[in-house]
């Protein structure tokens, strides 16, 4: 009589093994295209496999917990039914139309990420939805990444056999009749066995749904099991990451800096930044100000080379001719992040954008330059719209924006607009018709994919990826070199930074080169300098209305480092708070709930050798942080 009943769980079972086979092959195309440089550690590779399958089971149990309680009770509750096969074979379709639609999204989303987690050296999170609100953009700039049709076929090919097998499941399992003879009748010894596999099969569902037997549910940190980053994150899935970011993100302060008492992180915050000195660095008159955000302009791309000469020899010499910052940190790991962090001091909320359409509003350099009579204006290569640019700077002070829509549309090379050379080139006549003083904010995108490599620098590198580090370097040359030509340029302070890093190969649990960049302060009245201490992009607004002389209140955990010095310097990136003075790097995982400390340049984490340095660093970072997300909420 429970021969149905049988049939409808051994289906389920069916599915729920195609699901995790099939979430286990997406994280072998994680694997195989992110693929460590020194080789694979099988046992560490294994053991990492082996736990992602649990986070994968957390994912199926989800899907499958309402196909499991609504076939098993109707399988149950129509057993004394003559037409209950089918009834249960209706079931059985419908399950497999919804689960066809969640598993195919699924995929998609495993596969996307192993494209992101080749940029980001991190998987997909709740973060990413903010592109949503500029589908147009986002779709425009993934279909013109040659790179991106790969992973584009690789999902429709796996949703398409994932689909394939679930059919061929299902239309077996409906192939077998499930009706019960008229004449039989279950007894209570079958409804009796019959609830009782039902039960157990809901607990195991709800334990899998849990993912774990002990006190507290799976969470990110079950993944981390050895001192290697990539294999702690190699099993953690995507779907699971977003769902935590998710909730972590409904929190303006997030749980783990919830516990830092606000009063004594000020106290903290003031003591550690204090400034004894005054600068004896001050520029004459009213020079004119422009901020050039170099796209994904990490400082080691200040010593790579190509056949023996080096791919942005420019940004090396202007070293000499500058206040370089040679120790600097972006703030955080997004555009976004370094609009708000160079031009108005903040660090960004982990994963959280910072202009979104009900974005704070500040103060910072834009303000104190515009009641000091500067005239603020922004150039764009592309759509102005894109991350709330065009609003968020005309309510923070910076009201002309040009962009993608005043310039030449035979000049438009992909989705992000105009190369580099045409936006200084245009930005430079535009100048030119401006009334001094000024403050000019140039965001460059040509080194970001899609690249779009001039012919003239087709062998400057062995890939496009270096082939336009050399172009984006040589249009600062030109930019530069034309400025000074002009009579706003030589009565110019130019400051040269990159919007954050890019993601090079890093041993350690955070990528390190996204938020490692050179900060130059070039231009009329600048003494060359090298600072070497450790230098923030927060630290830009400060040190700017220092040269310039100009009366400011600073709410922020940005200095003025021509006055002061910062211990470290600390950044974020979407899910980690990071802290180094250049030679320490500490970092935490916000999900992951795990601390490392690294001495540049070894992979070792050694919190456990130097527990005084990891404490150091942690208070730093956790009062810095803490007080930073309370003044930009202000």
């Amino acid at each position: 009589m429970l021969q149905p009943l049988w049939r409808s769980i051994k289906y389920l079972l069916q599915l729920h093994v195609l699901a995790l086979g099939m979430m286990t092959l997406c994280r072998l195309v994680l694997l195989w295209t992110n693929m460590p440089s020194d080789g694979i550690e099988y046992g560490l590779l294994w053991r990492s496999l082996l736990i992602g399958i649990k986070f994968d089971n957390l994912i199926v149990c989800y899907i499958q917990a309402l196909p499991v309680i609504t076939l098993t009770a109707i399988t149950l509750c129509t057993l004394q039914r003559e037409n209950s096969g089918r009834i249960i074979n209706y079931c059985k379709r419908a399950i497999a139309s919804m689960e066809g639609i969640l598993y195919g999204l699924v995929i998609f989303v495993e596969v996307a990420n192993a494209r992101y987690f080749h940029f980001f050296d991190n998987h997909l999170n709740y973060g990413v939805t903010e592109w949503f609100g500029f589908a147009s953009d986002t779709a425009g700039l993934v279909i013109q990444d040659s790179g991106n049709l790969l992973f584009a076929l690789i999902a429709f090919a796996m949703t398409g056999c994932f689909e394939w097998v679930l059919v061929l499941i299902t239309r077996h399992s409906i192939a077998v009749p499930d009706s019960c003879d008229a004449n039989a009748v279950p007894s209570l010894k079958d409804y009796l066995l019959g609830g009782a596999t039902c039960i157990l099969l809901y607990g195991l569902v709800f334990i899998g749904m849990r993912g774990s037997l002990q006190r507290y549910p799976l969470k990110v940190s079950f993944a981390y099991f050895c001192d290697n980053a990539y294999y702690n994150k190699l099993g953690v899935n995507p779907v699971f990451n977003i769902i935590k970011t998710a909730e972590s993100g409904k929190n303006e302060i997030p749980d783990f800096l919830s516990t830092v008492d606000i009063g004594e992180a000020e106290e903290y915050v003031r003591s550690a930044l204090s400034v004894e000195q005054d600068s004896c660095i001050r520029l004459e008159g009213r020079p004119n100000v422009v901020l050039v955000l170099m796209e994904s302009m990490t400082s080691a791309n200040l010593e790579r080379q190509y056949n023996g000469q080096y791919l942005t020899p420019y940004l090396r010499s202007l070293r000499d001719s500058s206040i370089y910052c040679c120790n600097a940190f972006s703030a955080g790991i997004h555009t976004n992040n370094g609009i708000v962090a160079s031009q108005f001091g903040y660090i960004p909320n982990f994963a959280r954008a910072m202009m979104d359409v009900n974005a704070n509003h500040y103060t910072g350099m834009p303000y104190y330059l515009q009641e000091a009579g500067y005239h603020n204006l922004a150039f764009v290569t592309g759509n102005p719209q894109y991350d709330n640019m065009n609003s968020f700077w005309r309510e923070n002070h910076i009201p002309v924006i040009y962009s993608l829509y005043d310039y030449e549309q035979s000049a438009v090379v992909n989705n992000y607009g105009v190369p580099d050379g045409y936006l200084f080139h245009w930005g430079i006549d535009r100048l030119n018709k401006e009334q001094e003083p000024f403050f000019a904010t140039f965001l460059t995108v040509s080194n970001h994919p899609p690249y779009v490599v001039p012919e003239s620098f087709r062998s400057r590198g062995k890939d496009n990826e270096e082939r336009i580090i050399a172009y984006a370097d040589d249009a600062i040359r030109q930019f530069m070199q034309a400025a000074q030509q002009t009579q706003w340029g030589r009565n110019t302070l130019f400051i040269l930074t990159g919007d954050h890093g890019a993601p090079l190969e890093s041993p350690y649990e955070m990528n390190l080169p996204l938020n490692q960049i050179p900060i130059y302060f070039a231009g009329c009245g600048v003494t060359p300098q090298r600072v070497t201490h450790p230098v923030s992009q927060i630290d830009i607004p400060a040190t700017v209305l220092g040269l310039l002389g100009i009366d400011y209140e600073n709410p922020t955990t940005g200095i003025d480092i021509l006055r002061g010095k910062r211990q470290y310097a600390y950044f974020v990136s979407n899910e980690h708070l990071g802290v180094s003075d250049g030679k320490w790097f500490w970092c935490y995982g916000v999900n992951s709930r795990q601390e490392h400390l690294y001495l540049i340049g070894s992979a070792e984490d050694v919190k456990d050798r130097y527990p005084e340095r990891a404490e150091e660093m942690r208070q730093y970072g956790n009062n810095m942080q803490r007080v930073n997300l309370e003044r930009m909420r202000q």
